[in-house]
């Protein structure tokens, strides 16, 4: 039987603390902000790469309970003020990926980055034969995905790269727009191989970020609702 109520509005609204990543004196690296963590994975050669990666989530439970669909419309992620980095590597890129998805992403998401490159498959554009490594993650699970470039210009005096760097590439994916899940995740990824050396003088400051997300929330026929539902255990099951 259909369900014929009136869409209702609600802005999804969360805050990404800002991140201060620096050498750890040994091999690694340490982040400092709430949320954030330091994810060691492999690249593509097999070797340590490093990320910083700061997880959050918005509560649908409420939503699942009444039998309810939320439709996303125009996920933002805002920023007020800049990136900075300061690295001593030649090649460094400060590369960053913003990601609102019906799953969550675990650490094995972030394996197989080209090394010095840094180059990165994301959720939901990843081919069949790396599924079983790095989870069965596809487009209609991704709400939103943003992959962003920074470079700095030549090095300053004392071989350390100016503190402000320019953007050089910004990208997006996603094709998902609703969902019936407990969950909607929110995942923002810094990879470090690709922007520090492992030395001192060697940092990231990520801003302070709003995840604002305008949604509408509805009831649809129960065979529709029904597959959605599916699909949100799915994921959760294969991620």
């Amino acid at each position: 039987m259909a369900k014929r109520d009136e869409p209702k509005e609600r802005l999804l609204r969360k805050l990404i603390e800002p991140a201060y990543i620096a050498f750890d004196g040994s091999t690694s690296f340490t982040v400092t902000g709430s949320g954030w963590d330091i994810i060691t994975a492999e690249d593509s050669a097999g070797n340590p790469a490093y990320w910083a990666v700061w997880r959050g989530y918005f509560d649908l439970s409420g939503l699942v309970a009444d039998q309810e669909t939320l439709f996303t419309i125009g996920p933002t992620f805002q920023e007020g003020c800049d990136w900075n980095f300061v690295s001593t590597l030649l090649t460094g890129a400060l590369q960053v990926w913003d990601m609102v998805t019906q799953e969550y992403l675990t650490n094995n998401t972030f394996n197989g980055a080209v090394p010095i490159s840094g180059n990165w498959i994301p959720p939901g554009m990843i081919g069949r034969g790396q599924l079983a490594q790095r989870g069965a993650y596809e487009l209609q699970d991704v709400h939103y995905g943003n992959a962003r470039s920074f470079q700095n210009t030549p090095m300053a005096t004392g071989g350390v790269s100016p503190y402000l760097p320019s953007q050089t590439r910004s990208t997006g994916w996603g094709t998902g727009s609703a969902t019936a899940g407990q969950k909607l995740y929110i995942t923002r990824a810094i990879h470090i191989s690709s922007a520090l050396a492992a030395a001192p003088n060697n940092e990231i400051r990520s801003p302070a970020s709003a995840v604002v997300i305008p949604s509408l929330i509805a009831r649809e026929t129960d065979l529709r609702y029904i597959e959605r539902l599916r699909r949100s255990y799915v994921v959760q099951g294969e991620s």
